[in-house]
């Protein structure tokens, strides 16, 4: 005969069961970082925050020769008070960019380009970059890509090269094997 004591114990072990075995499956998330947690540019750009200066998804897009590249991304300001940023990639002359308060100025319209001179540094490689605001410096590298990928093509300054797709074109192979 199963009593009122018994059922209550059972009910008890049970219920400890259950939550033990819920803190089992819950406590990785106690112990490791959630990789939503954490922020990163998911992009080809990098982000740099100086002073009240947000600086998001910045790239350098290089011509073929390396000579010229022009600075793609946003610069974001949400202070209550305007802002200028200075941008010196490499040994180039530094650009500034003014951002009103609370607006942001994207890079990518051609009332906003920025271009620099003699930056000499291959797409693919980084520029070492310095930004400058509200008395802060930070420096960063930053990528430099050229018109290969169709996205950065119209930002080339000067107009993209062609020859700079051209590994990308399908070409005929001949086997020599008799297999």
């Amino acid at each position: 005969m199963i009593t009122a004591r018994m059922t209550a114990g059972r009910r008890i072990a049970a219920s400890l069961a259950v939550a033990a075995l819920a803190f089992g499956v819950t406590s990785c998330g106690a112990i490791n970082e959630q990789a939503t947690n954490t922020d990163y540019a998911a992009s080809d750009g990098v982000h740099v925050d100086v002073a009240d200066a947000q600086v998001r998804n910045l790239l350098l897009v290089t011509n073929s020769d390396g000579s010229k590249a022009r600075l793609i991304g946003s610069v974001v300001n949400d202070s209550d008070s305007s802002l200028t940023l200075t941008v010196e990639a490499a040994s180039t002359k530094p650009v500034t960019i003014s951002v009103p308060a609370e607006k942001s100025v994207k890079l990518e319209d051609d009332a906003n380009q920025k271009v620099v001179s003699g930056l000499n540094i291959a797409a693919g490689e980084h520029a070492e970059t310095t930004f400058t605001s509200g008395g802060e410096t930070v420096d960063f590298s930053v990528p430099v890509v050229d018109g290969t990928l169709a996205e950065y093509r119209d930002f080339v300054p000067g107009g993209s090269d062609a020859s700079v797709t051209d590994h990308l074109k399908k070409t005929e192979s001949h086997s020599t094997s008799e297999h």
